[in-house]
């Protein structure tokens, strides 16, 4: 029986009870407004999710618009290189580590401005499929394991990472271990506070059990990567440039219910503005930060 109330692993203030979807609770604290997902998934039940989803879920839908999306990726490359630049450095000749790579797309762009790159993935198809690319430079291992290059990097990212680990806090602490001084990290993830989590409440697309563990607001990932040893932090919106067509597909993995609702529109809508790509936004972050080397 799960309590009326849970300890945030960011604050340590009280997580309340907001309310139960697809047989999951979901819990907010009062402080930071941190979102978690209790009961925590078991290990197994993750696995065989992760194993579905990159056959016939979002991850099949990712490889499927890989062409069109690598707009996201463009977009991740410039804020980087922005971010880099703001410190009188670039992208060449640096070391980058994307923990989560998947099929190596973000990792081909990097390497194309001269970045040193390196991709850790647990799926192993993924990892054929990167190493194709990247020959050598993907591993399937954990982020907090050895098997991978045990070294110190200039940067580390983490793009739609943090909201799906059970132990968030413990993943930024082996960031910050593994960064040089000053190095960079960069993440990505749904923001629990932004306008659309609010009003839509539990159908908000990212409340997806399993894949999403735990939903920061910007509040509380400031707060967490403070703690971490973070400063310099930067919080932007991600909008997102996308074919109409894939973000009616990824309704079927995130916001089932709008997807009933807007699908007789859909339905109406000919070929080409299917493939138009058109500006969205849910409500998600691409937040920048330094390692704190004092």
């Amino acid at each position: 029986m799960l309590k009326s109330d849970q300890i945030c692993l960011v604050c340590g203030d009280t997580q309340s009870r907001r309310f139960e979807y697809q047989g999951y609770y979901y819990y907010q604290c009062r402080s930071c407004a941190l979102v978690s997902t209790y009961p925590l998934p078991e290990e197994q039940i993750v696995e065989e999710h992760y194993s579905h989803k990159f056959v016939e879920g979002n991850y099949r839908l990712l490889q499927d618009y890989a062409e069109q999306y690598k707009g996201v990726y463009e977009t991740f490359t410039r804020i980087l290189s922005d971010t880099m630049a703001s410190q009188g450095k670039s992208l060449q000749g640096n070391s980058v580590l994307d923990i989560g790579c998947f099929t190596g797309e973000f990792l081909e762009l990097l390497q194309d401005k001269g970045a040193d790159v390196f991709g850790l993935e647990l799926q192993t198809e993924a990892v054929d499929i990167a190493n194709q690319k990247l020959p050598g430079k993907v591993y399937k291992a954990d982020f907090f394991g050895n098997e991978f290059p045990q070294r110190e990097f200039d940067v580390i990212t983490l793009m739609g990472v943090v909201e799906h680990v059970v132990d968030p806090a413990r993943m930024l602490r082996r960031t910050h271990q593994l960064l040089r001084d000053d190095g960079v990290i960069m993440l990505q993830t749904p923001n629990s506070g932004a306008f659309f989590a609010r009003l839509l409440r539990k159908h908000w697309p990212p409340y997806q059990p399993i894949e999403h563990i735990h939903l920061f607001s910007d509040r509380s990932l400031r707060q967490l990567l403070e703690i971490s040893g973070f400063q310099d932090i930067k919080i932007t919106r991600h909008v997102k440039k996308l074919p109409v067509a894939y973000v009616y597909g990824m309704m079927a993995n995130f916001g089932s219910e709008i997807r009933q609702i807007v699908k007789p529109f859909y339905t109406l809508l000919p070929n080409f503005v299917r493939n138009l790509q058109l500006p969205f936004y849910v409500g998600e972050m691409i937040v920048t930060a330094r390692k704190n080397s004092g």
